[in-house]
């Protein structure tokens, strides 16, 4: 029996393609690990949770307490000068700051100094995401430090239960699932404390276990397996040799299903430990030897073990869970003569548990539906860093307990239905038959582009890869957020007054703003004065001019405004609110590079079969006997690759303006791209939209030369593998450098020309 478990796995291990697939599928999931927690307007970087971690490493428990308020502190006084600021460069909103200055004494100078000198920003590079950043680590830190309250809250519930009669009925006993269920949660937290509660940052631990793409991949890795397991087995026809063997029937079965425990087990590992060490180097390692309710996404565990034995226990869980879904899977493998049936099975079972758990509510009398389904047995977050009792006909019974008996009975009709397929022996080999999918089905014609254009998008997976990417880049650029800081909105306000062509009104409203500032200027030169002269001291001179600079801090965007005036006035043209098409034009970049990266990867997926495929199937040699021979094919290749590339490469611009024109708006379309204050030196005139056209045209003509490139790899190297390796290392990797921080990486890579800004 050992030999033959050994033998199961080292028949399917073995194999150069399920390592290379191993190593492939990771390799996206380090990919999408790290492309998800790319910073953003509304992501925080991981390395500024590294940076905390370092700072707190060597405080206890109070210096973290300290450190931290304190923060939360000068991040909350900084915001309140800010808004003060804001609302003073209002009529209206000078009385509401006024008030509230007086509500708040002295925290407006309190913190002025901070604001003015920008020392705030310890952990990111904007005062949003630095408020956002300390006010998660606060909430998180407020919760684990309260841990001792949150328990006796509930003991306080069960104190309050039975001063209530109402839950009672005549022999004094609760008669309803909630009163019952106080009681139990009360019992199941009895043997907690704090001791050994310790604050740590939970992004690390989190980010490593609740991630469903890594779910995503281990299945398909499973799905692998299986299929080499049965359905190659079943191709070949081997069945009818494997069980005519002295142990040939249940001895094979018994090995098989071992061997995918064995399999899904170590998949679990793999990936997991993969996420942990990304995430580990990316935020930094934590203590895991620690209490599970030390990170406050998991306060609410009735268990007490640690982070260790959580990721633990939730591994082993995962594990038993992929296996009783796969035994499944292999039960219809053995039963089906299909291919795909199976695997269109088990797709179906997990999006309609996806389902279930989406739309069904936390408190409903299908909750049971809910979290007993595939999708919901596996958040194992869920399942062991919360508490949740089921009502079960009135009773609470514990979420942990009716999962391990769903998971167990999952695995126990799935070995017994492999075990009594396999010994029918019904369906041993697959039937001959192509696949009868509507539009798919490729007929034969004389048209070469089309035929190039099918076994592109269709023979091989290039619509799929094209979608898949077309997907993540619209996802990333149609949610991308973009935070307009106090002074942008106001420049944002006035500029949109004056768009268009120049009036006396318009003058006036610059006249008008002109002379506030200088006012403001003067004012403050006058505070000087008397500071210089004895007359008044520093601190009493630094009050006055306190109202005064609140003025003056928006003059660096009325520069711009005037910058735009004194062109119009000595060159005509127009007034145009520029913010829009600066980050349009790559000018204030802003995520373009993430953008070229997706797109750099999708062309080297969809292409990089292009050549090699008539090589490996030796097909050249028919080709060239036909009428258009080498060369046409060649030049058919080449006409849709630049077809596929064009339609591709747009996509990105779109999105981007969409995104962009939601918070800054891209008026003026027909006006000249030279009334823009950075183009106002451009030596050739055009307006604004055929100058998009041609910005679209140059990443387009980029794209095709990255496309060309790859073809080159293609069938220089003849090899499918070698030309993504090849177009990965020349094309990939100096973008992820760069993105990684040695921004003269991207001189080695096409992403200076695709970002070029005419300027």
């Amino acid at each position: 029996m050992f030999r033959l478990i050994y033998f199961e796995l080292k028949k399917i291990w073995c194999k150069r393609s399920f390592i290379f697939s191993i190593c492939l599928l990771i390799m996206i999931n380090i990919f999408f690990l790290w492309y998800t927690n790319l910073e953003d307007e509304d992501r925080i970087a991981l390395s500024s949770y590294k940076k905390f971690g370092e700072e707190i490493a060597n405080m206890d428990e109070s210096q973290k307490g300290e450190y931290i308020e304190k923060l939360k502190k000068d991040i909350d006084g900084v915001s309140f000068v800010m808004n003060i600021i804001s609302m003073q460069n209002t009529e209206m909103g000078a009385e509401f700051a006024k008030q509230e200055m007086q509500e708040q004494p002295k925290l407006f100078e309190t913190y002025y100094d901070l604001y003015k000198s920008g020392n705030y920003l310890h952990f990111t590079n904007s005062f949003e995401k630095e408020q956002k950043f300390i006010n998660e680590l606060y909430d998180e830190y407020t919760k684990v430090s309260n841990y001792d309250l949150y328990l006796k809250e509930i003991k306080e519930k069960e104190n309050a239960l039975d001063g209530i009669s109402v839950f009672k009925n005549q022999n004094g006993n609760e008669n309803d699932f909630s009163s019952r269920n106080i009681k139990k949660s009360t019992s199941d937290y009895e043997k907690l404390d704090n001791n050994g509660i310790c604050y740590i940052p939970s992004k690390m631990i989190t980010s490593t276990m609740e991630n469903i793409w890594t779910d995503i991949f281990v299945i398909l890795l499973a799905f692998l397996f299986i299929g080499s397991l049965i359905t190659e087995e079943k191709e070949k026809g081997l069945f009818y040799i494997t069980r005519t063997t002295k142990y040939g029937i249940s001895h094979s079965i018994i090995a098989k299903l071992i061997a995918l425990f064995i399999s899904c087990s170590l998949f679990e590992v793999i990936f997991f430990l993969s996420n942990y060490m990304f995430f580990g180097i990316s935020t930094g390692f934590s203590d895991i030897s620690i209490k599970l309710q030390s990170i406050s996404s998991y306060i609410g565990s009735n268990l007490s073990i640690s982070i260790l034995g959580y990721i633990l226990i939730s591994i082993i869980t995962k594990s038993f869970i992929l296996f009783g879904f796969c035994t499944v899977i292999t039960a219809f493998c053995i039963l089906s003569d299909s291919m795909l049936l199976p695997y269109l099975y088990g797709i179906i079972s997990l999006v309609v548990s996806w389902i279930l758990y989406t739309i069904i509510p936390n408190v409903s009398k299908f909750e049971i539906l809910k979290h007993l389904n595939l999708f919901g047995l596996s958040r194992t977050e869920s399942l062991y860093g919360t508490y949740l009792n089921l009502n079960f006909f009135g009773y609470p019974i514990s979420r942990i307990i009716l999962s391990w008996i769903m998971i167990v009975t999952l695995m126990f009709v799935g070995i017994v239905l492999c075990y009594r397929f396999f010994l029918k022996g019904k369906n041993l080999q697959l039937k001959q038959k192509k696949s009868r999918m509507i539009g798919l089905k490729f007929k034969p014609h004389s048209n070469l582009l089309r035929h190039e254009m099918y076994k592109t998008l269709i023979t091989n997976h290039g619509l799929v890869i094209i979608l898949l990417f077309s997907i993540l880049i619209g996802f990333n650029e149609l949610n991308h957020s973009y935070h307009p800081s106090v002074q942008e909105q106001y420049y944002q306000n006035i500029m949109l007054k004056l768009e268009g062509e120049q009036t006396d009104e318009k003058i006036e409203i610059i006249e008008k703003e002109k002379a506030r500032y200088e006012e403001a200027f003067g004012e403050i030169e006058k505070i000087d004065q008397l500071v210089s002269k004895g007359e008044i001291n520093s601190e009493t001179g630094e009050k006055m001019k306190l109202k005064w600079y609140s003025v003056t801090s928006f003059y660096p965007a009325f520069q711009k405004v005037e910058k735009q005036y004194k062109y119009v006035c000595e060159n005509g043209g127009k007034y145009i609110y520029d913010t829009g098409y600066l980050y349009l034009f790559g000018i204030m970049e802003d995520g373009i590079i993430n953008d070229f990266l997706l797109l750099t990867l999708g062309i080297i997926l969809v292409f990089s079969n292009f050549f090699s495929m008539e090589y490996q199937n030796e097909t050249w040699k028919l080709l060239k006997a036909t009428k258009k021979g080498k060369i046409g094919v060649i030049k058919s290749k080449v006409i849709v690759c630049i077809v596929l590339v064009t339609l591709f490469s747009i996509l990105p611009f779109i999105c981007r303006g969409v995104s962009i024109s939601k918070v800054f708006p891209l008026h003026c379309l027909s006006s000249s791209v030279q009334n823009i204050p950075v183009y106002q030196n451009l030596p050739f005139n055009l307006n604004i939209l055929l100058f998009i056209l041609l910005k679209i045209l140059l990443q387009i003509l980029i794209s095709v030369i990255m496309a060309m490139v790859v073809l080159v790899f293609s069938g220089w190297r003849k090899n499918n593998i070698q030309a993504i390796f090849l177009g990965i290392l020349i094309l990939c990797v100096p973008l992820v450098l760069t993105i990684l921080g040695f921004d003269f990486m991207k001189y080695f890579s096409l992403y200076p020309l695709f970002s070029y800004t005419f300027t």
